[in-house]
């Protein structure tokens, strides 16, 4: 607007009254300052051409080759000083943008970062307010991720997040944007979508995710790479950005911890009377599941299958909350004797040999040994000890029989067989759960208790009958 009212006026001047051509520095500057060298040039350049042409086609006095010779010179200087406060404007008007770029994006993903997430929020939503129109909170969590990066360290872990970032950049469309929540979580925001429409956008999302070879995935649980989410709307489930972020949470949560498949890595956390030595110990215990599952690929999600078997078999059975959570312990850590076993036996794709074979059946004796010095699951060594133990006395270390054998190993021989027998292994095919039970009852009484078999086989059977329904 004043360059507008400016500029004219300038020109009117310096046509008029020569001496006052200085004054055409004034609307190049403003120009220049305020969009750049390109609009500077532009006005610089228009004004040169309108002094240069009075002085060719004369009105109020007779031409003058000197003085168009020093407008020259004055028009040159003029649309210089035009190009160089305008580079200067567009350098500091780019270094401002890149800050302010770099101050909202995630450095790894090229998401919209978490302070950005969360003003972006509220002014949608006064958006929305005012508009009476709906807004739609996806947040996402990526599935067993802590365990993915201590298996196949960060690097890859962050290769995952940066490929999940570019899946979410080029699924997410404007005016909805995606961001990093932190750590391996991520929000959409999506102005003026119902629910529905932000879950056909939250299935589209996860198909992508499962469906991308991430390098490793098949080892993880499910066999693939997955996300749980939560969705939340305005107004229904909350009018202000805190309302949403909570409500979105607490579905992802639901969706996270209320699948049939649990998770089961940290546990053993959950019991709090560790001494400060014991904690430190337990640690590295974990540290050796992890190294564990980095050797051994079928163990990866096998532990955390076992446990969630075991919990189901303890509280049909009736037994107490806190004979559950030491059964669930006992079965996190039933493979930890395998850290002495060398990878190649236990990756090995063939029949072992009579050596190998002896090495292998010292895990439950060594996994004892790991664990005793932990007195608090001190309950748990005779499990990890004897879960291989047979209910005819066949088995090993020991050779124990019937009700010899301690409940919770004869639990755990149950569910470890059962998860062996329906995930895939180098040399044989799964069985279907079906298949499984049937071989369970027919080895009722010579490897498996029997009445434990036959509560653990209705459990799997009204599972299938659910699944099928």
């Amino acid at each position: 607007m004043i360059i507008c009212i400016l500029l004219p006026l300038t020109l009117s001047l310096a046509v008029a009254f020569p001496a006052t051509k200085f004054l055409l520095l004034i609307p190049v500057i403003i120009a220049a300052t305020t969009w750049g060298k390109k609009v500077g040039v532009a006005v610089a350049a228009f004004s040169s051409c309108v002094v240069l042409i009075s002085d060719l086609f004369p009105i109020l006095r007779p031409f003058s080759p000197q003085a168009f010779q020093v407008d020259l010179v004055n028009t040159g200087v003029i649309v210089l000083a035009g190009w160089f406060i305008g580079g200067l404007t567009d350098i500091e008007t780019e270094t401002r943008n890149s800050l302010i770029h770099l101050a909202n994006t995630d450095g790894l993903t090229g998401l919209y970062n978490h302070r950005y997430f969360q003003e972006e929020l509220r002014r949608r939503l006064t958006e929305a307010e005012k508009t009476g129109r709906p807004l739609s909170l996806i947040m996402m969590d990526i599935d067993y991720f802590k365990f993915y990066n201590d298996a196949f360290g960060h690097q890859k872990g962050d290769q995952v997040l940066a490929t999940i970032g570019r899946i979410l950049a080029r699924l997410v469309k404007e005016p909805s944007f995606a961001a990093r929540y932190g750590g391996e979580e991520f929000v959409v925001v999506m102005p003026g979508a119902d629910r529905e429409a932000a879950r056909e956008l939250d299935e589209q999302i996860k198909r992508e995710v499962a469906g991308f070879p991430f390098e490793g995935a098949e080892n993880l649980p499910a066999g693939r790479m997955t996300i749980s989410s939560g969705i939340a709307c305005y107004p229904g489930d909350g009018t202000t950005a805190r309302e949403l972020v909570r409500v979105a949470d607490d579905a992802l949560y639901r969706a996270k911890y209320g699948r049939k498949t649990h998770l089961y890595f940290s546990v053993v956390d959950e019991l709090r009377a560790f001494s400060h030595s014991e904690k430190e110990l337990f640690n590295s215990l974990k540290t050796l599941l992890t190294i564990i599952n980095a050797r051994d690929r079928y163990t990866f999600g096998h532990s955390e299958r076992v446990a969630g078997y075991a919990v189901a078999l303890a509280e049909r059975m009736g037994l107490p909350p806190e004979h559950v959570s030491l059964l669930q312990c006992g079965a996190y850590l039933h493979d930890i004797g395998k850290v002495e076993i060398p990878p190649e036996i236990l990756n090995k794709p063939g029949k072992l040999d009579q050596n190998e074979w002896e090495m292998i059946k010292n895990h439950p004796d060594w996994g004892g040994n790991i664990v005793r010095p932990l007195t608090l699951l001190s309950a748990i060594v005779p499990l990890i000890r004897h879960h291989h133990e047979n209910y005819d006395g066949t088995g090993y270390p020991d050779g124990l029989a019937g009700e010899d054998i301690p409940l919770f190993a004869r639990i755990l021989r149950i569910v470890d067989s059962f998860d062996a027998m329906t995930t895939d292994r180098p040399y044989k095919a799964a069985k279907t759960p079906r298949e499984a039970c049937m071989v369970l009852k027919q080895e009722a009484g010579k490897m498996f208790d029997p009445h434990l078999v036959e509560l653990f086989t209705e459990i799997i059977m009204k599972q299938e009958v659910i699944i099928r329904s």
